[in-house]
């Protein structure tokens, strides 16, 4: 039985840290000051 949680214990820390891992690349690929959809400029 405790293998079952030792695996359920292993299978979340592997997703925090995945989680984590796409947040920081998000947070560092996105050019900082431009907004995602373009604004277009008042006639």
């Amino acid at each position: 039985m405790q293998w079952l949680f030792t695996s359920l214990l292993v299978a979340a820390s592997a997703g925090i840290a995945v989680y984590t891992g796409y947040l920081l690349r998000r947070l560092f690929t996105t050019a900082p000051g431009q907004p995602d959809v373009p604004v277009d400029p008042a006639p």
